[in-house]
């Protein structure tokens, strides 16, 4: 019996220690990650750029779609932006092809797409992500775990079908927001997508 209760103590701590196990591409993207949120967007670039990297070699493909979105969220911060629809279109590609996780789900990366196309003013391809997108926010239960930033993603969308003249269908997502946010009283969204720098759009009256 005490060598078995030194088998599990082993046990317990091997595994453990195989749970704090970090790859070196996980590592790469936190820096990223850090470098992002404190606006430090080249560094941030750089970081990703080897994240991609290290994910290639190791086969990755979770954090080769993860690099991509940070390489397309990044490239947006620096005005880059057919740079960055070219991530975003690669990270969907890879991330249609690999289960979603807790740390990154393909809705994420359809709809910061979507809303590249919307501030570009290229409603009609936005109105198919955002068609893409919305179904699987449902699924996910969105309208429970974050009531209003699934009505803010359809208050996008609606403005987006009006903008196409889609007028009738715009209306009807308005109804759904707006039932949204009078069924969620007091509630803030938990999820708030980065905006866009206008600087991005001078060429285009923005």
């Amino acid at each position: 019996m005490h060598l078995l209760k030194i088998f599990l103590v082993l046990l317990l701590i091997l595994s453990s220690m195989s749970c704090a196990t970090v790859s070196h591409q996980q590592q790469l993207n936190y820096e990223g990650n850090k470098a992002y949120l404190s606006g430090r967007y080249q560094e941030a670039l750089r970081s990703y750029e080897k994240t991609l990297r290290a994910a290639n070699k190791n086969r990755d493909q979770q954090y080769i779609a993860i690099a991509m979105y940070g390489l397309g969220r990044t490239n947006i911060k620096l005005c880059r932006l057919d740079e960055a629809e070219k991530w975003l279109k690669q990270s969907i590609i890879v991330r249609e092809k690999v289960d979603d996780n807790d740390e990154a789900k393909i809705t994420q990366n359809i709809s910061e797409l979507a809303r590249l196309y919307s501030a570009q003013q290229r409603y009609l391809e936005a109105n198919v992500l955002f068609e893409r997108s919305l179904p699987l926010l449902y699924q996910m239960k969105a309208d429970h775990s974050d009531p209003i930033e699934l009505a803010n993603h359809l208050d996008e969308y609606e403005k987006s079908l009006r903008q196409t003249g889609r007028l009738s269908e715009a209306d009807v997502i308005a109804k759904k927001s707006k039932e949204l946010r009078q069924n969620n009283p007091g509630k803030t969204a938990l999820f708030r997508p980065d905006p866009i720098p206008q600087s991005c759009f001078s060429s285009i009256g923005q």
